[in-house]
């Protein structure tokens, strides 16, 4: 049973860390878009862009790219995965040792 927590939070932080870092570029970057800046998302592949060199007004530069979020997502999981296996590993530890 100790294993199982040690597993879940373990995922769990290294989770919301994984998140915390694709969202890191985004709060960097957020409304640069407006002063001929890019406002991106994502890491280490940037799955989200808009912005660029355009007007004032609205921009039209817009990127999604499914197969970089695809990639990060799958990134981001394989690590909270290996993480949760670790913190496993190391709860079933005897005490003493």
């Amino acid at each position: 049973m100790r294993a199982k927590i040690a597993f879940f939070s373990g995922f769990l932080v290294a989770a919301a860390v994984a998140v915390a870092v694709n969202a890191l570029p985004y709060w960097r970057t957020r409304q640069a878009y407006r002063y001929d800046g890019q406002e991106v998302a994502g890491f280490p592949f940037v799955f989200r862009r808009i912005g660029g060199d355009c007007a004032a007004g609205a921009c039209e530069n817009y990127g999604l790219h499914l197969g970089y979020f695809a990639a990060d997502l799958a990134l981001g999981l394989a690590f909270a995965v290996l993480a949760g296996v670790i913190a496993a590993a190391i709860a079933r530890r005897p005490r003493g040792a």
